[in-house]
C-alpha cells in the first residue's frame, strides 16, 4: 500500500523527465534556467515534506525507506550528470570529475548494500548526518550551477568542493558501517 509520503516520493522521480527537459531547452531560452530551478526547489521541498508526514502520520514503511533514498539519488545523479555535460548545458556548468565522485559513491554504496543483503540476509540503509550533509551539499551545488550565471565562479567552486568532499567522507563512512555489519 502506498501511503501519502510514499507517494510524494514517487512524485520526485516522475519530476526527473521535465527536469531534463528544461535542462536541454536552457541552452535555447534561458528562462529554463528559473523552470530549472522551480523543479529543483519543489523537488527538495517534497523531500522534506515527505520525511515530514511519515513520521506525524506514522506511516513510515519499508518501502519508503528504500523510495525516499533511491528518489534522491535519481535526481541527483541526472541532474550532476546532464549540468556537466558541454553539450546540453551552459556555462558554468560541473567539472566532469565531480559527477564522477558523485555517481561512483553511489554506485559503489548500492553495490555493497547488495553485498551485505546477501551476506547477512538484511539490509540497513539507515543515512547518517555526514550522509544527509553530503545530500544537501549536493542539492546546494546543482541548484548552484542552475543559477551559475548569478554566483562569482570563486563561489561556485567552494560550493563544489565542499559537496565533493562530504560526498566522499560520508562514502567513506558508509562503507566502514556496511564493513562492520558483516
Amino acid at each position: 500500500m502506498l501511503t501519502l509520503s510514499n507517494k510524494i516520493s514517487l512524485s520526485r522521480i516522475f519530476f526527473i523527465p521535465p527536469l531534463v527537459f528544461c535542462i536541454t531547452q536552457v541552452q535555447h531560452n534561458n528562462h529554463y534556467r528559473y523552470v530549472c530551478l522551480f523543479i529543483m526547489l519543489v523537488i527538495g521541498l517534497s523531500d522534506v515534506l515527505d520525511g515530514y508526514l511519515a513520521r506525524k502520520r506514522n506511516e513510515i514503511t519499508n518501502l519508503g525507506r528504500y523510495l525516499d533514498p533511491v528518489a534522491d539519488k535519481l535526481v541527483l545523479v541526472v541532474s550532476c550528470i546532464i549540468l556537466s555535460s558541454d553539450r546540453i548545458w551552459p556555462e558554468p556548468r560541473f567539472p566532469n570529475w565531480i559527477p564522477t565522485v558523485i555517481v561512483c559513491r553511489d554506485l559503489l554504496l548500492m553495490f555493497g548494500t547488495i553485498v551485505s543483503l546477501f551476506i547477512t540476509g538484511r539490509m540497513d540503509c539507515q543515512p547518517t548526518m555526514l550522509g544527509k550533509a553530503a545530500t544537501s551539499l549536493q542539492i546546494v551545488a546543482i541548484i548552484s550551477v542552475l543559477i551559475g550565471n548569478h554566483i562569482p565562479l570563486p563561489a561556485l567552486i567552494i560550493i563544489w568542493w565542499m559537496a565533493v568532499i562530504f560526498t566522499f567522507i560520508s562514502g567513506l563512512l558508509y562503507m566502514y558501517r556496511g564493513v562492520r555489519q558483516l
